[in-house]
């Protein structure tokens, strides 16, 4: 009689732990359902295990149970994977609301935009990665070159280094390179502040002493121009300084920069190569009738001709003094430097 007593009281018990488990499974995964509150980008990075991911929910305060997280997906979806990216997670989602969000996918792209492009390249690569089939899509290729061509005004009370580029300019050389983590939703204009916030922040406040009291006598703006210039001339970083002293000296000397790169520029994309950069330039190309060709007219060109990152900008302002006035690229992208016409003419009859 004691032993059904016993097995009696056992099953009751069993069974009064199942109720009290099924209602605070139901609670603490179902209970919250409110998305409408404020979020949090969480990361997944690469190579993270479902633990270490449901660890950080719960760090992040995003779920209150990590053990009924885990018995949940263990319930619905034992093969699910989180996939590496960062997710806007509604601190109102419940776990299945979680779950399907990450089951979307990632809520930002991963931009990797290097140096050396200018305006309509920065566009195009922005507009790619987004991917115009997804959900969200928002940014227009042609409001961000118009924007960033036409519309500077913008920001102008946003950024302290904007009051030095001259009124009338475009944004070109101020769209700083840089990686960045961008929403699916993101507009032309807010991909421009991310760009000039990260210039503001990477480039001015690091060497802004230098931008604003160059030793050379450059102001800012002039400084951005022969960075610009120094990017699409060079290969290897080595060549930076040295290349950024000669157009330095050319410039405040009065001679003309004579470079292929600001050519390049104003002669706009090439249909035939399929590039903004045209790489078989002819004699005829350096004849272009363009304020951009410093072939033809000496000074700096109106405007910076890509933006160029941390290392030409550095270059430029702590430039390597040498005698060099001319220099060439050989078919590998090392550069000869010269002191004389007739060692450049000797160098031409050498390596081109």
């Amino acid at each position: 009689m004691i032993i059904k007593y016993y097995k009696l009281i056992s099953f009751l018990l069993f069974v009064l732990f199942i109720i009290i488990f099924f209602l605070i499974y139901k609670t603490d995964i179902y209970s919250k359902n409110n998305i409408k509150s404020s979020y949090i980008n969480f990361k997944v990075a690469a190579g993270d295990s479902e633990r270490e991911v449901i660890a950080n929910l719960y760090a992040d305060k995003l779920i209150s149970s990590p053990f009924m997280m885990s018995i949940y997906m263990d319930l619905h979806d034992p093969l699910f994977v989180f996939d590496t990216g960062i997710y806007r997670i509604y601190k109102g989602e419940n776990i299945p609301q979680m779950i399907n969000t990450f089951r979307q996918g990632s809520f930002y792209k991963q931009i990797d935009i290097p140096s050396g492009l200018r305006i309509e390249e920065d566009a195009a690569l922005i507009r790619n990665v987004l991917d115009i089939d997804n959900n969200d899509y928002k940014f227009s290729m042609a409001e961000y070159i118009n924007i960033a061509q036409k519309d500077i005004s913008l920001f102008t009370n946003e950024y302290p280094f904007m009051k030095y580029i001259p009124a009338g300019s475009s944004l070109e050389g101020f769209l700083y390179p840089n990686t960045y983590y961008v929403p699916l939703n993101i507009t032309a204009e807010q991909m421009i502040k991310m760009q000039l916030s990260s210039f503001e922040k990477n480039i001015f406040e690091k060497y802004r002493n230098g931008l604003l009291n160059n030793s050379d006598g450059l102001s800012l703006y002039q400084t951005i121009i022969i960075a610009s210039i120094v990017r699409r001339e060079t290969l290897y970083n080595s060549d930076k300084p040295i290349v950024a002293n000669i157009f330095i000296r050319r410039f405040t000397s009065g001679m003309a920069l004579q470079s292929d790169a600001t050519v390049q520029y104003a002669l706009g994309f090439n249909q035939s190569e399929g590039t903004w950069w045209t790489r078989d330039i002819t004699p005829a190309d350096l004849q272009i009738e363009s304020p951009y060709n410093t072939r033809l007219y000496p000074g700096l060109p109106p405007t910076p001709i890509c933006s160029p990152g941390s290392i030409s900008i550095d270059s430029t302002i702590h430039s390597t003094p040498n005698n060099y006035w001319y220099f060439l690229a050989d078919s590998s992208g090392h550069l000869h430097y010269a002191v004389t016409l007739a060692q450049q003419n000797a160098n031409i009859a050498k390596y081109l």
